[in-house]
């Protein structure tokens, strides 16, 4: 017996309390929830670990106010069983629930919360994958594996404006132990949101050695408003500290006309140094998404379209030169557009890190989700 049902059962034999009533709501509305939907999401089940804010307005949750018991995913659908048939464990999975003023949700996830929110459920977990090809797959299907059933319920008032949030964090996730399974949400895709700009690469690296090759710099992510960009990098040495510099000219600067060549070096500055932040290259020499410290975090402002940046990477390396550097090549960064959406939907999502403070991805997405209400 569930949480609620035991609930419900120990006031109908108390005689203190009325007839439990269960009810639902089924998000997003305007997707027509009922029937299988058009697209699929990954987050938070087919990674290892995962940290995810899910948001609806009041239009997609169906009601602005009530009292949230439980929470039900569904599987993507129609595919075919295939991979392990599970049992899976996950060490923790943590859900909370709650609503936010924020006009359009961003990268950084403290930024999208507008006050706290309640821990609906905390434990660890076992699941199971996708059984088959129907269509829709019922909710919280396989066996109730994918519908968690709150410690305590919670009052939801959606603000005017405002937005439902559903923040999970899933800890170790043991799936891949046992191979592919279709871990797959079913969901449905909007239009708006940020659109990716271009990063486009120019100037010429140096070694960090005499011998190296050229430090090479790169972007991940997505150029936009509301989103987040990496600055990637390889060649930079191992382990080396590695200074992120982000320039609004790649003409002057500071030192004079660019490029500025360190003297008795090949080594050139290549932008404008008008701030820098400090990440570290790994075993292998290469800065990527899982630095956050080379992250480009642009507010959820249409005022920043179009906003030109000029990056370049600075390794110390005592074996470079008599400065210990070495530059990278540099590129221009145009951000993208950030547009209305289509439907009061929202998805932003790291794939790598529960604890993550910062997304790799936002979306203009709407998970399947059902939600028991008394």
């Amino acid at each position: 017996m569930n949480t609620l049902s035991a609930r419900c059962a120990f006031g109908l034999l108390a005689l203190t309390a009325p007839v439990c009533a269960q009810n639902f709501l089924e998000l997003p509305v305007t997707a027509n929830p009922s029937a299988e939907l058009p697209n699929y999401g990954l987050y938070p089940f087919a990674y290892t670990n995962a940290h995810v804010q899910m948001f609806f307005d009041a239009t997609e949750v169906g009601s602005s106010t009530f009292t949230a018991t439980s929470i039900s995913f569904r599987y993507d659908g129609p595919l075919p069983q295939v991979g392990a048939p599970g049992p899976f464990a996950i060490q923790r999975l943590q859900i909370k629930l709650g609503t936010t003023t924020v006009a359009i949700p961003e990268a950084r996830f403290a930024s999208n919360l507008s006050s706290p929110l309640t821990t609906a459920f905390d434990a660890p977990v076992t699941y199971l994958p996708d059984p088959g090809s129907a269509s829709p797959h019922p909710w919280g299907a396989p066996n109730g594996s994918l519908e968690f059933v709150f410690t305590t319920p919670v009052s939801i008032s959606i603000p005017p404006g405002g937005w439902l949030v559903a923040d999970i964090a899933m800890t170790n996730n043991n799936f891949f132990m046992f191979g592919f399974a279709h871990t797959i949400l079913d969901g449905a895709a909007t239009t708006g949101g940020p659109l990716d700009g271009t990063a486009v690469a120019f100037g010429q690296g140096c070694g960090v050695t005499a011998t190296a090759a050229p430090a090479t710099i790169g972007s991940a992510g997505l150029r936009a408003p509301g989103a987040a960009q990496f600055v990637t990098g390889t060649e930079l040495g191992a382990n080396a500290p590695v200074f992120v510099i982000y320039g609004l000219d790649n003409t002057q600067s500071l030192f004079g006309p660019l490029p500025y060549r360190l003297p008795g070096t090949n080594c050139d500055l290549l932008v404008s140094v008008d701030a820098t932040s400090l990440a570290f290259a790994d075993a292998t020499g290469a800065l990527d998404s899982r630095s956050f410290a080379n992250a480009l975090v642009v507010p959820a402002d249409p005022a920043y379209a179009n906003l030109v940046i000029h990056e370049q990477l600075a390794a110390l390396a005592p074996g470079a030169n008599s400065f210990a550097v070495a530059f990278s090549n540099a590129q221009t960064v145009t951000l993208g557009s950030l547009t209305p959406l289509g439907r009061g939907t929202y998805v932003v999502g790291n794939g790598s890190d529960a604890n993550a403070t910062l997304a790799t991805q936002v979306l203009p997405f709407g998970y399947a989700v059902r939600l028991g209400t008394q």
